[in-house]
């Protein structure tokens, strides 16, 4: 009777630890499951976002801003700029100074200063002046130049006037010279356009042809080299990359230098006059030739060196 008791305990035994570790085994199942659950609902939640202020179409430097022009979003905090806006109402009255695309946030550094003003005067950097050349159509380079374009200024520098009015000696051509004013300017406005656009034509309203100008942003100093180079000659612009901000030594060019001295005799064949070509003695010498194991001396005319 004692064994059978035994045997009954054991088991009785073995069956309340089995049933824990079942219990155990299910409860880690549940905690595993659980985990999941939360890990896949954080993944599948949406990122937190933030409200930026974006151009809904592209604005151009000088352009006052209105609500129209902007748009808010959401978007994620790693992808707004520090100095992005964030209500549209900061931003009314504001003038860009620089051409924005559509869909990018307005950030502090694109707009000018508040209370700058509007239009051209607004765009123009603190310690700088705007300065309008009037130019040619060919120096408008085809008419592909925009506000925010970069130039190079170069002018053409005309002869002496007293040597050409005052009956002394005409201005030789080689007077003509080239040189580049300034380097990587910016440009303001072209005509009356602040932004980008169509050209305007050079034909006015009152059916009067006129010279294109472009407004550039130059310092005091420079604003009177330009004033200057207009008054003693012609001057230019070259359009050059956005990017490209290099300053390259040039040493300038005069018109002798690449077209030649207009004065300069052309020596043609007919007045050149031909002259007996001197005679050329000849002299015999002697000539071996080998053949094998023969050798052979032949004697013939060559010219006698000089």
């Amino acid at each position: 009777m004692a064994q059978r008791t035994g045997g009954r305990g054991r088991a009785a035994i073995f069956l309340f630890v089995s049933a824990i570790a079942a219990l155990a085994a299910c409860g880690i199942i549940w905690l595993v499951f659980h985990n999941l659950q939360q890990e896949l609902a954080v993944a599948q939640a949406p990122p937190p976002t933030v409200t930026v202020v974006a151009a809904k179409r592209t604005l151009y430097q000088g352009q006052t801003l209105t609500s129209e022009d902007l748009e808010q979003r959401e978007v994620e905090p790693d992808y707004v700029p520090p100095t992005a806006y964030r209500t549209v109402d900061e931003l009314i009255g504001r003038v860009p100074q620089e051409r924005i695309l559509q869909g990018e946030y307005i950030r502090a550094e694109r707009l000018a200063s508040s209370g700058a003003g509007v239009g051209l005067n607004a765009i123009i950097p603190r310690g700088q002046r705007a300065r309008s050349i009037n130019i040619t159509d060919g120096s408008a380079v085809s008419g592909f130049l925009n506000p925010g374009n970069y130039v190079d200024v170069l002018v053409t520098i005309k002869p002496d006037r007293e040597a050409k009015g005052s009956g002394g000696s005409k201005a030789k051509d080689d007077d003509y010279r080239t040189i580049t004013l300034l380097q990587n300017v910016k440009i303001l406005a072209v005509d009356s356009r602040l932004g980008a656009g169509d050209a305007e034509s050079e034909t006015g309203r009152d059916g009067n042809t006129y010279r294109p100008s472009v407004t550039l942003a130059v310092t005091p100093e420079e604003a009177e080299r330009i004033t200057h180079a207009q008054v003693e000659g012609d001057v230019t612009l070259t359009l050059r990359n956005d990017i490209d901000s290099t300053q390259v030594d040039t040493n300038g060019a005069r018109a002798e230098k690449i077209l030649g001295k207009p004065d300069q005799v052309v020596i043609t064949f007919k007045d050149v006059k031909t002259k007996p070509r001197p005679r050329v003695e000849e002299e015999m010498r002697s000539l071996s030739v080998i053949k094998g194991q023969k050798v052979e001396v032949k004697k013939q005319k060559v010219p006698a060196p000089r």
